[in-house]
């Protein structure tokens, strides 16, 4: 027994020396210099992540335009890493839609079409679904284009978006 607790009652190491009062005194007498230094992130995806969404009424007409605007993204000197879009659309029963999203980079614009996949029928409506891993970069718009085939009739559009901010 007393072996255990001999162990277990041992003192943590601790330093043997310390510095001298000269030694302390040349570390003051030097100039104090601070720069800053970039740190990088460990992880910057997850650091600089965002998540944006939209849920608009459609109505009536072949093309709708969803902004992303509103959300600031991306604000001025970063640009957008977009890595998933997810969508549901609803249309009455029987139509159907496109979707669309718009990019740029610089004065260089980008046209997405993602599929969208029936979900069946709810109160005679059409649901439509999209969800894309992707690797869209943007810094400045993020746009959709919702189009469909019927221009007389109203329907509803939720998107979101998520990715990460970039340093440009």
């Amino acid at each position: 027994m007393d072996t255990k607790n001999s162990t277990l009652l041992e003192s943590a190491p601790i330093r043997e020396s310390l510095q001298g009062v000269n030694q302390q005194a040349a570390l003051v007498a030097q100039p104090m210099i601070r720069r800053h230094v970039p740190r990088r992130c460990r992880d910057c995806r997850v650091e600089n992540a965002f998540h944006a969404w939209r849920d608009q009424h459609l109505t009536p007409s072949f093309n709708s335009l969803i902004s992303f605007s509103n959300w600031g993204i991306p604000p001025a000197g970063k640009r957008a890493v977009i890595e998933l879009v997810t969508a549901t659309i609803s249309v009455p029963s029987g139509e159907w839609a496109r979707l669309r999203m718009f990019t740029s980079l610089g004065f260089t614009p980008s046209n997405l079409d993602f599929v969208l996949t029936p979900q069946g029928q709810v109160s005679g409506h059409q649901v439509l679904v999209a969800t894309h891993a992707v690797r869209v970069y943007s810094d400045q718009l993020i746009e959709f284009n919702l189009n469909r085939d019927n221009a007389q009739t109203e329907g509803n559009a939720f998107i979101c978006i998520s990715g990460y901010m970039i340093d440009v």
